[in-house]
């Protein structure tokens, strides 16, 4: 099949849908895959992705890492696209080094991975808790009511936002990534959903700043002491900084662990692979990560004229590097259609690299190797109804968000199945 025999479109109902299909046939026909649409290109393969992810130099986020569909329409023809504004600063994945370099240093106190570990105690008391009540009840759904309760419940301690009704802040986060079948870009439900969860994040900063909550609030504290651009940021700036890391915190690893309870009830060998061994859950992850992470692509604006993959390209042309496919590409994973939990990986980019990376891989990791040991010690076997299940359709996050689950009664074999 020629290139231009294959027909795809980040924003077409196929590829918001099943895209997988259409990243095998880019990556071995079509690597480099012009979008006209959109005056720009789709990047398929895991080394071309990697490559462009390192490149800062030469590639904007100007026009964001998730593009709009109305706003790659319009092509630049041949200029530079605007930077984005730093009065008001804009929300830090649309920025460049170095401003956006010193964004991110003052936030990563609370992200680092030390101050991360500290948070184990706590993750791992509300996985306990969440699972006492989970088993009791017989059922439940892995996504909402296990994954998605203990990834909001551990980003609001780490932000510093109260914790007091959980439930409604996930339904608000699912509400801005619900898409409507065929039509790219936030629903009306989805915008108003977005201003409820400013509402409630604004007051806490506002409510903060006047003293009126006087425990710690990381990262909030934070980006209150900051003068990175000359001055102190507004709780207009600041809000919607909370905003990007409580929503992205909320909604992508859920997606992951429920993809990942899938597969190991689906292949009970693997599952079976990882309770024997405590050691055997970090790697078990990191394949989770690379089979079910929920984000298709993101994308990075040309500052200049170059050659990339060997392919000429202009100025202003966009380049939707295809994260999905990249990790399911054959020079880079063998037999990268199988979910293998003993698989040896060099490195992944679900979370992306270089400068843009995800500011909270380091959660999502710690996160998710405590909710599969713990999962598994207490859920050794379980029914999963996938006639009742959905799966989110979606141009950038793809991935189960109502997901059935029954337990099963302990068998008296299944003992030696928990991880010690």
């Amino acid at each position: 099949m020629s290139s231009a025999g294959l027909d795809y479109d980040p924003f077409s109902s196929e590829a918001m849908t099943d895209p997988m299909p259409l990243y095998r046939e880019l990556r071995r026909h079509s690597p480099v895959h012009r979008l006209e649409p959109y005056d720009g290109w789709a990047l398929s393969r895991f080394q071309d992705v990697w490559d462009v992810f390192l490149d800062h130099e030469h590639f904007t986020e100007s026009e964001g890492q998730v593009f709009a569909k109305e706003v790659v329409t319009v092509s630049h023809h041949g200029a530079p696209p605007p930077r984005a504004s730093t009065d008001p600063l804009a929300l830090f994945n649309y920025l460049d080094p170095p401003l956006h370099t010193q964004l991110r240093r003052l936030m990563a106190g609370p992200l680092h991975p030390a101050a991360i570990a500290r948070l184990e105690p706590f993750i791992r008391d509300v996985t306990r808790r969440t699972l006492d009540r989970l088993c009791a009840q017989g059922s439940f759904d892995a996504n909402i009511d296990f994954a998605s309760f203990i990834s909001c419940s551990a980003v609001c301690h780490l932000i510093g936002l109260p914790a007091d009704d959980i439930p409604t802040m996930v339904t608000r986060v699912n509400r801005v990534s619900a898409r409507v079948p065929g039509r790219s870009g936030l629903t009306e439900d989805a915008m108003t959903a977005v201003g409820e969860i400013y509402g409630f994040v604004m007051d806490c900063v506002q409510r903060r700043r006047s003293g009126e909550v006087t425990t710690v609030c990381p990262l909030v504290d934070c980006l209150m002491a900051s003068d990175v651009i000359g001055r102190k940021l507004s709780d207009a700036e600041i809000v919607p900084q909370v905003m990007s890391i409580l929503i992205g915190g909320t909604e992508s690893l859920p997606k992951i662990m429920s993809g990942g309870l899938v597969e190991f009830w689906r292949h009970p060998d693997q599952r079976d692979f990882v309770s024997a061994d405590a050691g055997r859950v970090a790697p078990a992850v990191e394949e989770m990560i690379r089979y079910h992470a929920p984000a298709q692509w993101f994308g990075r604006t040309l500052t200049c004229d170059l050659e990339v993959a060997g392919t000429p390209m202009r100025t202003g042309q966009r380049v939707f590097l295809l994260v999905a496919s990249a990790n399911r590409d054959e020079r880079e994973f063998e037999d990268p259609d199988s979910f293998r939990c003993d698989r040896k990986m060099r490195r992944v980019v679900a979370f992306g690299v270089g400068s843009h990376f995800c500011s909270g891989v380091f959660l999502a990791r710690l996160e998710a190797r405590i909710m599969l040991e713990e999962f598994l010690a207490r859920v050794p076997n379980y029914e999963i109804d996938l006639d009742r299940a959905v799966r989110s359709v979606s141009e950038f996050q793809i991935g189960w968000t109502n997901l059935p689950l029954k337990v099963v009664p302990r068998r008296a074999s299944s003992a030696a199945a928990q991880i010690k």
